[in-house]
């Protein structure tokens, strides 16, 4: 009679840990860090920014090449790039965003476990010819899921 109560109590705890939706930490990622914030409301480009599942994809249709840069999606999660030349488009998952404790942008999919996040805002981040800081807005084209 112990054992089956001990076992119901097992089956209980098992059943409670599977319905909160335990997770593992995510990857910790070295350019991982808070938004810079603060300044002047950014300068829009017309880089239209598009969203598909599980990525984003953008085009350079400026006339203006971009050296090493950080992308920032909604002023929270980012993911550095080589650059972008006139012209380039870009490709990239949203699994590779992350914020500042290393959580990535939830972009959804058939298998997702959490709603995934709306694109609203989409931000360059690079150094400019002065060598200042400077953030540049992008045209986000649709950002729902």
């Amino acid at each position: 009679m112990k054992t089956n109560g001990l076992l119901m109590v097992f089956a209980a705890a098992v059943m409670a840990a599977g319905v909160s939706g335990c997770r593992t930490a995510p990857e910790q990622r070295d350019y991982a860090r808070a938004y810079p914030g603060g300044g002047a409301s950014p300068e829009t480009i017309n880089v239209q920014v598009f969203r598909h599942t599980k990525t984003i994809e953008f085009t350079n249709t400026t006339a203006q090449a971009f050296g090493p840069s950080t992308l920032w999606l909604n002023a929270r999660f980012s993911r550095p790039i080589d650059g972008l030349a006139v012209g380039e488009t870009i490709e990239l998952p949203f699994k590779e965003f992350v914020d500042e404790y290393s959580e990535p942008f939830r972009g959804g999919g058939f298998f997702a476990t959490e709603a995934p996040d709306r694109l609203v805002l989409t931000q360059l981040e690079t150094t400019g010819a002065d060598g200042q800081r400077a953030v540049y807005g992008l045209v986000v084209v649709d950002g729902r899921p």
